[in-house]
C-alpha cells in the first residue's frame, strides 16, 4: 500500500490553538494529477469535503485519508497516492477560510479476481460461500461490497449456531493483470445450542406471551436470523420499547464454551 505523504502550507502550523477554537471550512477543494478516473465523480467528492467543519492541527491529514478512502479506494485504486497543499484566506465569521488542492497519483484500478475460501468445515459448498458476496470476477474492486460479503458470511454462520465465527481476508495484488484476489481465512468456533432463554425488565406482559413469539425455542441450535426475526415480531405487538438484535440493552448472551451451549435474556421495558 501506498504511503500517504502529506504537504501542508507552512500556515497550517500557526495558531493552531485557534484553530481548534474556531474551526476550519473548505472554500474550494481542487484536484490535479491524475484526475481521470473511472468512476470517480471528483466534484462530489469535493462537494462532500466542503460540506464539513473541520478542527484540530491534524484536519488536512484526514481529509487526505478521507478522500482516498471514500473516492479512490471504494473505486479500486487500491494504491493511490494523495498529497494535500493548502492555501489559508482570510477569516470570515469567526472561521479560517482555506483553499485545499490534492495532488493524486492514483495508479492502476484493479478489478476482483476471485474469492476463495479455506478452514470452512460447517460450510463446504465453496460456491455457496461464494454467492453470499455481491460483487462478481472482473468487477471493480469496492471495499464496501466486500464489507458486505463478509457480514454475509458471518450471518450464515451464524444461522448455524456459530456465534464466535471470524473471517480473515488475505489479499494478493496481481499487478500484471490488475487483479485482487481474497483467500478468506475461516475460523468457525464451536457451534452454539440454546441452553436457556429468560426474560428481563419492567414488564406485566405474561412470560408465555413473549415465548410465543419466539421462533427458537431452548435446546435447539441457536440461529441468529430466527432471534432477529423472533425481537421483529415481538415489536409488532407494540408492547415494549423498540428491541435491537445486537443492542448489548436488549439481548445478554452468556456462552458455555466446554459444553457449546448459550443462555440468552432478552431485556423488555414496557411502554
Amino acid at each position: 500500500m501506498a504511503v500517504l505523504v502529506v504537504a501542508i502550507h507552512a500556515v497550517l502550523l500557526t495558531s493552531s490553538a485557534g484553530q481548534i477554537a474556531t474551526g476550519i471550512h473548505l472554500v474550494d477543494v481542487r484536484f490535479r494529477g491524475d484526475t481521470q478516473l473511472d468512476g470517480v465523480d471528483l466534484k462530489k467528492c469535493a462537494t462532500d469535503l466542503k460540506s464539513q467543519i473541520y478542527e484540530g492541527t491534524q484536519w488536512a491529514d484526514y481529509l487526505v485519508d478521507t478522500l482516498r478512502a471514500q473516492c479512490l479506494l471504494d473505486k479500486g485504486y487500491m494504491k493511490a497516492g494523495v498529497k494535500a497543499s493548502a492555501q489559508q484566506l482570510p477569516d470570515k465569521q469567526g472561521t479560517h477560510q482555506f483553499v485545499l488542492t490534492f495532488d493524486i497519483d492514483a495508479g492502476p484500478q484493479y478489478c476482483v479476481g476471485n474469492i476463495t475460501f479455506k478452514n470452512n468445515h460447517a460450510i463446504s459448498d465453496a460456491k455457496a460461500l461464494r454467492g453470499l458476496f455481491p460483487i462478481k470476477d472482473g468487477d471493480i474492486f469496492d471495499r464496501n461490497l466486500i464489507a458486505r460479503g463478509l457480514d454475509n458470511l458471518r450471518e450464515a454462520y451464524s444461522e448455524l449456531g456459530y456465534i464466535n465465527f471470524t473471517s480473515v481476508p488475505d489479499t494478493e495484488f496481481d499487478d500484471e493483470k490488475k487483479l485482487i484476489v481474497l483467500d478468506i481465512d475461516v475460523d468457525e468456533g464451536k457451534q452454539f445450542y440454546v441452553r436457556r432463554i429468560e426474560f428481563q425488565g419492567n414488564t406485566t406482559t405474561p412470560d408465555e406471551v413473549i415465548r410465543r413469539e419466539l421462533a427458537i425455542e431452548e435446546g435447539q441450535i441457536y440461529n441468529g436470523r430466527l432471534w432477529k426475526f423472533s425481537l421483529e415480531r415481538l415489536n409488532q405487538l407494540g408492547y415494549f420499547e423498540p428491541l435491537k438484535p445486537d443492542a448489548p440493552n436488549t439481548t445478554d448472551r452468556k456462552l458455555d464454551e466446554k459444553n457449546g451451549t448459550v443462555d440468552l435474556t432478552l431485556k423488555v421495558k414496557q411502554k
